[in-house]
């Protein structure tokens, strides 16, 4: 059953607070970092996609879910 969510963008502040887990442990898991640059990058180890918003960084809710769902099954 798929479950359809409110489109809501959450700042790693938040997501945080909802994981348990460490800003900079967030930071480790991100799939899609920018380098000083700005150039996007690829973590092949990261689980958590995020939006690029100016020089901050944001979570949808969908993939704040499949985050949380990938780290149940490890």
């Amino acid at each position: 059953m798929e479950l359809t969510l409110p489109a809501s963008m959450w700042k790693l502040s938040e997501v945080s607070l909802r994981t348990g887990l460490s800003r900079s442990a967030l930071y480790r898991e991100i799939k899609n970092p920018k380098s000083v640059t700005g150039e996007l990058r690829e973590n092949p180890a990261g689980r958590l996609k995020v939006v690029h918003v100016g020089r901050s960084v944001r979570v949808r809710e969908q993939d704040l879910v499949d985050f949380l769902d990938a780290l149940a099954r490890s």
